[in-house]
């Protein structure tokens, strides 16, 4: 074990880890302010992967600007279906519904997708994958240097608007109690939109960044989302913090397992952490404190 593997190998699972985490931290804003599980999530990183591809290949936009249009789709797509769909079923009064539909909506965009693209699987390549760098006997493509900049760029983003700005305290405000939030003048609808939004853009925005690692279906992003389930488990459910620890956690039990087990071994590893943490400590690694002073 040569200190030149661990360390390329490490670069390669905080690679992977990054793109976990993006996926992961969307269906962590859901779930902690709304305590439901989007089952579409996978699908919206596929659309925004799609989106991503036909932005360069039918206009001849660049890449680092397909990220961008991909997170912008992600997040208008988010809000028309939370527009047209979950937010008339929340209004049932059944908590139910909005899981159902979540079914739904995933079955019906897959197959959307598959109608629209076809089954054939789309090779998304870009001029930066072919870009590599060589530092003390480890190497790494300036696509791996884009993953990992724009995602810690987002990730802190998303960190500091949680923590500091009025808007990121009122979604915390109503992920701990949307009744009494909504008694000190915040409104909890307009702040679930603003959550499914966000998820959204932030699935949108992995997607564009998935895409070049992944072959490109109408199926892609179910690839990424068992892993995504995985790590906010893992992480604790509702917890930033968690998920993003998580998420490079997995990145880099998958990099070492590769080099030094057998890439077939991989989800064994990882969903065997998965239900060691359930057995002796189902709150996750960080456990989500809550705040008076929110």
């Amino acid at each position: 074990m040569t200190a030149t593997i661990v360390a390329q190998q490490a670069i390669n699972g905080i690679v992977l880890g990054s793109l976990y985490v993006l996926v992961a931290l969307g269906l962590t804003l859901i779930y902690g302010v709304l305590v439901q599980i989007n089952f579409a999530h996978a699908d919206f990183v596929t659309f925004g992967a799609f989106a991503a591809y036909f932005f360069i290949h039918l206009l001849g936009g660049n890449y680092l600007a397909s990220i961008a249009v991909a997170l912008a789709v992600g997040a208008i797509l988010g809000w028309a279906i939370n527009l047209t769909i979950f937010t008339p079923l929340r209004h049932k009064g059944s908590e139910l519904l909005p899981l159902i539909a979540t079914i739904g909506v995933s079955t019906m965009m897959q197959n959307a997708m598959l109608a629209w693209f076809g089954p054939i699987p789309y090779a998304f390549e870009t001029p930066y994958s072919q870009q590599v760098f060589r530092v003390a006997g480890t190497f790494f493509t300036a696509q791996s240097l884009i993953i990992i900049v724009v995602s810690t760029a987002t990730i802190a983003l998303l960190y500091a608007f949680m923590k500091f700005t009025f808007l990121g305290k009122a979604l915390r405000a109503v992920a701990q109690d949307r009744e009494t939030a909504g008694l000190m003048s915040i409104n909890p609808n307009a702040l679930i939109m603003l959550t499914f939004v966000l998820a959204s853009a932030l699935a949108g925005m992995g997607g564009a960044m998935l895409a070049p690692v992944l072959v490109l279906t109408p199926f892609a992003g179910a690839s990424v989302i068992v892993k995504a389930f995985a790590i906010v488990i893992i992480g604790g459910f509702g917890n930033v913090e968690g998920t993003i620890l998580a998420g490079l956690i997995v990145g880099l039990i998958e990099s070492f397992t590769t080099q030094y087990l057998d890439p077939g071994l991989i989800d064994i590893v990882v969903f065997g952490l998965l239900l060691a943490m359930l057995a002796f400590r189902p709150t996750g690694l960080i456990t989500e404190r809550l705040e008076e002073d929110v």
